[in-house]
């Protein structure tokens, strides 16, 4: 069974390109797979080795062709990486090879924005709007571009009309998977956890790893991974250090240091957030290349990583901090909040967050048995989801996409895209927008039984059902 395959590739800068750089060589064990690369990108020599590659251009073609017996297109919400991916897919024919959809993140508004608002489309903006959230979703589009304030991409996450030209959904853990059936409630939608691949991670212990970077064996090491955005709750992060590290400060215990490994994000202040007091014992790294990186991971002590709000992404960061065995506290949010128990400390998003943090962190300052348990099972459950897991996984619903001649499901009203001028249903969606804005669900009924009755007396659905009268 052959497959065109459209990911980014390292040596792209993309979590999404390390993930598929380590699902292609057990994947291409199930399935012939051949890759459709972006005009201009640059990929690894060992890949171009082993695949076979095609331009942009020649991916309809061959479509058309029967070339591929599926097409197995990754999804994130990086335009860099994503935009001609996200372009291909919308394009994509339905009654041909079915489209296998990854969705690494459910919020991909940022996006959608950027290869239509952005690149000179405001009508594109308005309309993909229109088609995920109905006439509401068009006003709102309609007044954003009008003023220039942007819409909140997780209140308008923008996947629908991806997983409406896809005829199955991949997502690697059940928070996404819950939100897309949440408005597409025919998909079908499969979940791969997120495997754990071991290469490149250091085949060395905590101490020689210190030694390289020149950290100290007695120091007690905190660290946060990755691009540092609002996201990351920096502010309660570094509250919490500083009073951590004055306790340990009073009782003499060794160094404490907060390592901020990754970049600052150019649209955060960090100056604003980390005020001088803040920042004793604070060290930023910067963007580091993937060795070193895996390096600090291997260093640290305790990892922490708070997230608010998730797009529904799975960390690649956070499955190698496990797998590494390393204790990790994390949001109960999300995906993160689906990680067992056992296997990480979990903080909550309320007026306590900060004060059960202080308290995590100091239990495990102060409990190196705990620690070694928790690392322990972090690296059972990460080892248990290998790259070779994952491929046959792919494979399984690649071949049932095949076999069962899947096809994109039907989108249900409300949120249905509509022919521009069907006055019937244009009004059902604009009553039912207007209800869901004031709280009104499904379970309902005595709010929308005389609403039915009215569209109903109304008689407009006779042009819709194509009768007379």
């Amino acid at each position: 069974m052959r497959i065109a395959y459209l990911s980014p590739l390292p040596p792209q800068t993309s979590g999404i390109a390390d993930y598929s750089a380590e699902l292609l060589p057990p994947l291409s064990r199930h399935l012939e797979v051949e890759l459709v690369v972006e005009d201009g990108a640059a990929v690894a020599s060992e890949i171009t080795a082993a695949f076979a590659t095609h331009p942009p251009r020649r991916f309809p073609e061959l479509l058309a062709s029967g070339r591929f017996d599926a097409a197995l297109y990754h999804l994130g919400n990086n335009r860099d990486y994503h935009a001609g991916i996200y372009r291909r897919l919308l394009a994509h024919p339905p009654g041909g090879a079915p489209a296998v959809l990854v969705l690494h993140e459910y919020v991909v508004h940022h996006l959608v924005r950027d290869v239509t608002l952005h690149a000179g489309d405001p009508d594109g903006y308005v309309e993909a709007m229109r088609w995920c959230y109905g006439r509401s979703g068009e006003a709102v589009a309609r007044r954003g571009v009008a003023t220039g304030v942007p819409l909140d991409p997780f209140r308008y996450p923008l996947f629908e009309r991806a997983v409406d030209a896809a005829a199955g959904i991949i997502v690697h853990n059940r928070t996404t998977a819950e939100r897309v059936l949440a408005s597409r409630p025919g998909a079908r939608v499969g979940l791969v956890q997120h495997h754990l691949s071991l290469a490149g991670l250091p085949a060395i212990g905590r101490d020689e790893a210190r030694q390289r970077l020149g950290i100290a064996a007695d120091d007690f090491v905190v660290a946060t991974f990755g691009f540092l955005t609002e996201a990351k709750r920096l502010p309660v992060l570094l509250r919490a250090f500083a009073r951590l590290r004055g306790e340990l400060a009073a009782q003499r215990a060794a160094r404490t240091r907060l390592l901020l490994v990754g970049e600052v994000s150019p649209h955060y202040d960090f100056d604003g957030v980390a005020t001088p007091e803040l920042r004793a014992g604070v060290e930023v790294t910067g963007r580091l290349g993937l060795d070193r990186f895996l390096l600090h991971m291997a260093a640290c002590d305790v990892a922490v990583n708070l997230r608010h709000p998730t797009a529904g992404e799975t960390s690649g960061t956070l499955v190698r901090l496990l797998g590494l065995g390393k204790p990790v506290i994390v949001t109960r949010a999300g995906a993160f909040a689906e990680i067992p128990d056992g296997c990480c400390a979990k903080v909550d998003l309320d007026e306590d967050e900060e004060e059960l943090l202080v308290a995590t962190l100091r239990a495990l300052v102060n409990d190196p048995a705990l620690r070694q348990a928790m690392g322990d099972n972090a690296r059972r459950y990460a080892g248990a989801h290998t790259p070779e897991t994952s491929a046959a996984a792919y494979a399984e619903v690649v071949r049932r996409a095949v076999e069962e001649r899947w096809r994109p499901a039907p989108c249900p009203p409300p949120l249905a895209p509509y022919a521009a001028h069907d006055l019937f249903a244009e009004l059902v969606r604009d009553a039912s927008a207007d209800l869901a804005d004031l709280g009104i669900g499904e379970t309902d009924g005595g709010v929308l039984a005389p609403v039915a009755q009215a569209l109903v007396e109304l008689d407009l659905d006779r042009a819709a059902r194509g009768t007379s009268s």
